[in-house]
């Protein structure tokens, strides 16, 4: 068993504890400017900012033991950060009473027809790669099926946001949508949903590319042998 545990705490020693306890009381503090009347965006974003040096700690110790994991890793974070997007403009919608329209999440500025688009072709083509990689990774198949039809989704909503100008339409499947009238639910919880099983399986993906590259037992796998086997298979 503390063999197991062996690389998880070597990976969480990289970061020292006296910058995670800063950066928790820095973040902390930031929130408590809301009540100052500093706007929720700045106060978002500074927080992303007070803890990038910690992710970067993170991300370099995993891709120390192999770089391919620290490129998974990469896209696990910050498919991350926008499913906490999601998330908020959930909160603002059933807990704080925002018009749905009105509910852009913690980064309001960011909450636009192209940044959605751009960002769910990223995830498609970032999730692509990987599969090139981890062909027998069962979740990332799943991953590439469900966010080409999260793309289908934006492409359509980007068509109609190009020819009317207009924000905000249903989309493809939400409630009022495209097809046969969409599904009885609405485009915030359809996203919302998009993003959690999306993130879901990306974690569930990175775990099992942690296992097999023997991680967990304390055997580090060369990211040279990935290719190998890669070849051998497309043989």
């Amino acid at each position: 068993m503390s063999s197991q545990l062996s690389k998880p705490v070597d990976i969480l020693q990289n970061v020292p504890l006296s910058i995670v306890l800063v950066t928790c009381v820095a973040s902390v503090s930031l929130v408590t400017t809301f009540w100052l009347g500093w706007a929720i965006w700045l106060i978002a974003i500074l927080i992303v900012l007070a803890w990038l040096p910690v992710i970067s700690m993170l991300i370099k110790a995993i891709s120390r033991q192999s770089r391919y994991l620290g490129f998974f890793c990469i896209l696990l974070i910050t498919q991350g950060g926008h499913f906490i997007e999601h998330l908020a403009q959930l909160i603002q919608i059933y807990m704080l009473g925002f018009n749905p329209m009105h509910a852009h999440g913690l980064i309001g500025t960011l909450d636009i027809e192209w940044v959605h688009f751009i960002w769910n072709s990223w995830v498609l083509i970032y999730g692509v790669f990987l599969l090139y990689y981890s062909r027998k990774n069962p979740w990332l198949w799943a991953l590439a099926v469900i966010a080409l039809w999260h793309e289908a989704e934006h492409v359509y909503i980007i068509d109609c946001y190009l020819k009317t100008g207009m924000p905000g339409v249903p989309g493809l499947l939400a409630h009022g949508g495209a097809l046969w009238g969409g599904l009885p639910i609405s485009r915030p919880n359809l996203h919302f949903l998009y993003a959690l099983v999306e993130e879901g399986l990306i974690i569930l993906g990175y775990l099992r590319e942690r296992r097999i590259a023997g991680l967990v037992n304390g055997a580090p796998t060369q990211i040279r042998r990935r290719k190998k086997q890669s070849l051998a298979e497309s043989v």
